[in-house]
């Protein structure tokens, strides 16, 4: 008998699918790929299920590039993995924490006093308090997304415009786009010595 086409999906890459195309149905199958750290093979082979199981609507826009709608059902699922996953948030956020209070102290220690955090999303903020306790400053704000919006009273700017102050050492507050992140901040020259982030978070995900 042939698999079932519409088989389980691993939860967590299936809420972070939902959860980018409901912020953006437009990204290419590439750049989908690129936010969850996952191979263009799995993610299109995630979409087609997704579609299949009424989760996605997809619109043809012709040169092999498709837009994805999240529909109703879509949105409902979304919500019932959100759920899910909120019941280990107490298990997740102490270890997290730790993590970025290992890079804090290590930073402080080398006698930095002012960093810019890179990547603003739910884990930021443990970033920021984790800075704050070893008594170093964050002075500006960037991401590759979200420019304009603010965080913690600062105005969150692109990477390139807060690279324009010439700063030296860089903290990536995202846990999700990490590897992202840190290639984004590569290509513009800054240095991976200059480049803070815990190492979990680099790590390959499927």
């Amino acid at each position: 008998m042939n698999e079932n086409p519409t088989k389980s999906l691993d939860d967590y890459t299936t809420f972070r699918l939902l959860c980018t195309l409901s912020g953006d149905g437009t990204l290419s199958q590439r750049d989908i790929a690129k936010r969850l750290g996952s191979a263009l093979g799995l993610v299109n082979a995630y979409l087609k299920t997704a579609v299949t199981k009424g989760w996605l609507k997809a619109k043809d826009l012709g040169n092999n590039r498709s837009s994805y709608q999240v529909t109703t059902k879509g949105t409902n699922e979304l919500r019932r993995l959100a759920l899910q996953h909120v019941r280990n948030l107490d298990d997740i956020f102490p270890i997290i924490t730790e993590e970025y209070r290992k890079c804090a102290q290590a930073l402080a220690e080398h006698g930095v006093e002012r960093v810019a955090l890179c990547g603003i999303d739910g884990m930021s903020g443990m970033a920021w308090q984790a800075l704050y306790e070893a008594g170093i400053e964050v002075s500006v704000v960037m991401d590759t997304q979200g420019v304009g919006r603010r965080f913690m009273g600062k105005e969150v700017v692109s990477l390139a415009h807060a690279l324009l102050g010439g700063l030296h050492r860089v903290v990536i507050g995202s846990l999700n786009r990490a590897e992202l992140l840190h290639q984004a901040l590569a290509e513009l020259g800054v240095t991976a010595d200059a480049i803070t982030v815990p190492a979990a978070f680099l790590g390959k995900r499927p």
